[in-house]
């Protein structure tokens, strides 16, 4: 934690760069101008490093990038108007006619789709595993298997992987490990100590904090950043500016997301009407030790099974005064959303959620505004 808030709260970069501002400056302009003809030349040939046009580099950008590089212990990081971007980007540098991909079941739905439909159209196969033993791993490893993709813990059941078993075996076969870390945040993990090759955020998530941002990020070594593909995904400016501002604080806020979450996940394991609760934070829960072995803390994201039919679950949901209902998380606001809300009950049972699956992003309230929040709410059932 005082490494994380050392680093967001030092300067970026050489503030005499910027006539001495301590915030850089956002850099809105797209064209850069050269001096002569010689210098474009020793910018094309890689001598010397200008900014030409902005869609391939911008200096505010760039301090956000070296800043998550520093958080996440990686040589380089580039960042993407979105995380969906940021993964695209990623599977497509990895996967070619007739690879195979080993990734969770539970992973996010974006990532599903990706492997199971765009990337399946050119040859590529994916085996899909709980992801909870190294065996698993092992077993699906086939001659062609050229990605593992992790998301420890996953954002709706919160199974963790055993991540550096993972990367020890994928090395003895040169498999390319990719391991979400948007739940966890640099603040309480940092795949690339257990070997992970390259690791993804969803930086619209936790690191902007403040629920007003799309952004993806992409850190790994030097080598492999830039030899990511150009999508023209590139982030504006203006959000890297936001998102500059919003990781000033993280560390701060992660603390407090997770104060808040461990008094609301007692709280909830206590409740008649809740049958489980999801949290690696919870010294019961189910992968407890791994967690600790893992991870320094856990954030506020947790999922509960609510004793429910239908009915009960839209007058859980509706009776809630200072939580409010939506389909994301991460944000300084508390935000629920419920399996149910998605689809009939065949439907979601299809996407691997129970109906009556409750997700919470526990945000920075008052825990006990939000402890009587739910307490009113559950009595609605």
């Amino acid at each position: 934690m005082k490494r994380v808030q050392e680093i967001v709260t030092s300067i970026d970069g050489d503030v005499e760069d910027w006539l001495g501002a301590v915030i850089p400056p956002v850099f809105e302009n797209t064209i850069y101008r050269y001096p002569n003809y010689e210098t474009v030349k020793q910018a094309a040939e890689g001598s010397i490093f200008r900014y030409g046009y902005s869609k391939n580099g911008n200096p505010t950008t760039a301090a956000l990038e070296k800043k998550l590089a520093e958080l996440e212990k990686g040589e380089e990081a580039k960042c993407f108007s979105s995380g969906t971007a940021a993964i695209y980007t990623v599977l497509l540098s990895v996967l070619e006619q007739g690879s195979h991909v080993i990734t969770v079941k539970n992973v996010y739905g974006r990532v599903s789709d990706f492997l199971s439909n765009a990337f399946k159209k050119f040859g590529v196969e994916t085996t899909f595993v709980s992801g909870q033993t190294i065996e698993e791993f092992e077993e699906a490893i086939q001659p062609n298997t050229k990605l593992i993709y992790l998301e420890s813990p996953t954002s709706w059941h919160f199974e963790l992987q055993p991540v550096r078993a993972i990367t020890e075996l994928a090395k003895q076969h040169q498999i390319i490990v990719v391991m979400d870390n948007t739940w966890a945040t640099p603040v309480f993990q940092n795949p690339l100590d257990f070997g992970v090759d390259v690791v993804i955020h969803s930086a619209s998530k936790y690191l902007g904090g403040h629920s007003d941002l799309v952004a993806g990020a992409v850190i790994g070594s030097r080598e492999w950043i830039s030899a990511l593909p150009q999508l023209g995904a590139v982030l504006s400016p203006y959000e890297s500016a936001k998102l500059l501002r919003g990781i000033r604080t993280l560390a701060l806020r992660m603390e407090k997301h997770e104060k808040n979450a461990l008094q609301i996940a007692a709280f909830l394991k206590q409740e008649s009407k809740v049958s489980e609760v999801s949290y690696p934070g919870l010294t019961d829960f189910r992968q407890y030790e791994l967690a600790k072995k893992q991870m320094s803390g856990s954030s506020g994201l947790m999922s509960f099974q609510l004793n429910a039919d239908e009915s009960g679950i839209r007058a859980f949901i509706d009776s809630l005064r200072h939580i409010s209902i939506g389909g994301s998380w991460g944000g300084f606001e508390s935000i629920i959303y419920a399996a149910a809300m998605s689809g009939s009950e065949e439907e979601v049972l299809a996407r691997g959620f129970s109906y009556s699956q409750i997700r919470l992003s526990v945000g920075l309230e008052e825990a006990q505004t939000l402890l009587q929040d739910l307490h009113e709410a559950l009595r609605r059932i």
